[in-house]
Order: structure tokens, then C-alpha cells, then sequence
């Protein structure tokens, strides 16, 4: 059963918020890296261009290299792979994005200027000229991306557009096209086409199910048919991980409805039954009953919150009792998750017209 435009948009709203948060800290200036092996601007070390992508017999680095220990990361394997050509360029694809992305996901805890520091020192046991002085070069434009792409998720949203689902979508395709406008500004093609282009073909290939939905003009077997003409244009790859995720999404939305008519957990095990193995149904079960655990808490917070602003208490007052509150209702592990949907919260209240 597919979630209606307006759910669909309020999650991808969510998503934005979240990824907004997830990238709070304070970018710097392009930065201008040292290593102990070569500068940047060596002769013969350029630093990033599209011919990157024309050269040929890509090979991955065999060159075992410890990451730099960060806190955070401590035992972790690092995600992502540094490759390169038989010319010893460094290789774009979507590896390399996870490389900067999981030295990148720890600067909440452990600060930018470490974090980079980290990635700088792992790479440089990985890589030689000229792919070192490249990768260092992409790097600072990738920073420059992530804190251009901070501004432009924490613009304000429109009240009026977040209540009709025609200009949900609306803001939905405005988004995706301003994102992808950044990337272009700060990349060439061929690095936009590397890092980015998956990424973009799956969310042109949303937003066009979306806009299908949307259509007054066509029944639902019009809507399916179009849905499985703009599936069948994805990538082999692609089709077959889309075709799972609605197959989950579908399963999620059946299981949702069951919970909220009342059914028994064995009767939500019987329908999960039906699509998934035994140990399968087991691990979503136990997850769906922690997550309904999650939500009835954090709507008990919220509730309980609401009164608490209004009992009269002073600001600092009140920001003691509701942090006590949420120590005596979420773990330490549940915290960022919290602050979230608090943001998210009191981003929606922010944007509702005032009442006259």
C-alpha cells in the first residue's frame, strides 16, 4: 500500500531535519592540508579534474594502512575504499564518498579539525602521488559542499505549502533541484556523476512515483503501470534494491495498519510470515516493538513537556526539569534521536501562522 504524498514528504521533511543536525558543526575555510609525503600543489599532482574518470583499468590501493584512532571509532573498520588507475590517479566513485563520509560521521564527537586529521593520516598511509595530492584537493571541495549543503537544508520552510500535498511536492522537486544545482557548483560532471549519480537517478526516479500519484487523470492501474514504466528505466542494480525496499515499505505499512486496528503480535507474525523467514519475522517483530516503545515514550515526553511550560516556572527552571525528564525517559544512546525530533518539532511549530 503506498504512503500517501503528504506522509511521504512529512518523512523526507524529517530526513532533512535530521541530516541538518547530523552536519551542525562549524565548516571551515577550504582547507590546505599537509602531509608528510607531498604537497597538494606539486607539479604534476593535479588536483582534481573530470579526466580522472577517462583514465582506464581502475584498481583498488593494496596498501595496508591503519586509520588514525579516533574515540569514537575505536576497533571500527573503515567504510569506503581508495582506488586508483594504472596511472596512479586517484579513482571517483561512490567508495570514495564513503571513505570521506565515515571519517566525516565522527566530528560530532570528536571535532572537524580531528576528524579531518584522521582521514588525512589514513589516507596518506594508503595513497602515493599523484592520487594523494588529488584526493586532498577533493576533500577541501567536499567540505566547502557538506557546509553549503548545511545552509541550504536549514532554510525556513513555507507553512502554507507544508499543509497542501501539490506544493508538498512541489517544495519536494524545488529541493532536488537546488541540491543538485550545488553539487554542480562545486564539481565537475564526471565527479557529480561518480559520487553523486546514483543517488540523484533514485530520487528523480521518487519524485516522478510521487508526481504519478499525484495525477488525478489516471486510475490506479494507470498509476501502477506508470510506476513499473519509471521502474523498468532504472539501472539493473538499482531495480532489484527498489523492488525490495517496496516490498519492506509495503510489509511496514501492513504491519502499522495491524497495530493500530489491535491485532495480536502473533497475528502481525503470522503476516510477516508471509513474506519473510522465521529468524527474519523475529528480528522485525522485536523491532517494531521497540520502536512503538520509542514513539508511546517520546509522545509521553511531549505530552508531559507541554505541561511543564506552562506551570510557570523561569526558562532556566524549566530547562532543568525537562532535561531531568528526559534522563527519566531515554537512555543516553536515545538522546540525539530526541533532540531530532525535538528540532523537528519546534520547526513545525515555528512555521505555523500565527493566530490572530
Amino acid at each position: 500500500m503506498p504512503l500517501p504524498i503528504r506522509s511521504i514528504a512529512s518523512l523526507t521533511v524529517l530526513a532533512i531535519v535530521a541530516a541538518a543536525l547530523t552536519l551542525y558543526w562549524q565548516w571551515p575555510e577550504p582547507i590546505a592540508a599537509r602531509t608528510d609525503s607531498a604537497s597538494p600543489t606539486q607539479p604534476g599532482a593535479p588536483i582534481i579534474a573530470s579526466p580522472l574518470l577517462r583514465q582506464p583499468a581502475p584498481t583498488a590501493v593494496e596498501q595496508a594502512a591503519p586509520a588514525a584512532v579516533l574515540p569514537s571509532m575505536s576497533g571500527a573498520e573503515v567504510d569506503g575504499e581508495l582506488k586508483t588507475d594504472s596511472g596512479g590517479n586517484l579513482q571517483l566513485d561512490l567508495a570514495l564518498r564513503d571513505y570521506f563520509d565515515y571519517f566525516l560521521s565522527a566530528v560530532d564527537q570528536n571535532g572537524l579539525e580531528s576528524s579531518v586529521e584522521a582521514l588525512l593520516a589514513d589516507a596518506g598511509g594508503r595513497l602515493q602521488e599523484p592520487a594523494l595530492g588529488q584526493l586532498i584537493g577533493l576533500l577541501g571541495d567536499y567540505l566547502d559542499y557538506k557546509r553549503a549543503s548545511l545552509a541550504l537544508m536549514q532554510q525556513p520552510l513555507d507553512a502554507q505549502q507544508q499543509a497542501q500535498p501539490q506544493a508538498q511536492l512541489a517544495v519536494l522537486q524545488q529541493a532536488f533541484e537546488s541540491m543538485a544545482q550545488l553539487r554542480r557548483s562545486h564539481f565537475s560532471p564526471g565527479a557529480v556523476e561518480a559520487l553523486f549519480g546514483a543517488e540523484e537517478a533514485y530520487a528523480r526516479y521518487t519524485l516522478d512515483s510521487l508526481s504519478v500519484l499525484a495525477r488525478d487523470d489516471l486510475s490506479e492501474q494507470g498509476k501502477a503501470a506508470a510506476q513499473q514504466g519509471l521502474r523498468e528505466q532504472l539501472p539493473a542494480a538499482m531495480r532489484a534494491s527498489e523492488e525490495r525496499q517496496s516490498q519492506a515499505l509495503a510489509q511496514q505499512a501492513q504491519s502499522e495498519r495491524l497495530w493500530r486496528e489491535g491485532a495480536s503480535e502473533e497475528q502481525v507474525r503470522q503476516s510477516l510470515a508471509l513474506s519473510y523467514d522465521p529468524s527474519t519475522v523475529e528480528r522485525l517483530l522485536l523491532e517494531q516493538r521497540n520502536e512503538r516503545d520509542w514513539q508511546q515514550r517520546y509522545t509521553s515526553y511531549r505530552e508531559q513537556l507541554t505541561r511543564l511550560h506552562s506551570n510557570g516556572l523561569s526558562p532556566a527552571d524549566q530547562q532543568h526539569e525537562q532535561q531531568r525528564l528526559r534522563q527519566r525517559l531515554f537512555n543516553a544512546a536515545d538522546q540525539h534521536r530526541v533532540d531530532t525530533y525535538d528540532a523537528f518539532a519546534a520547526k513545525q511549530q515555528n512555521s505555523e501562522p500565527a493566530e490572530l
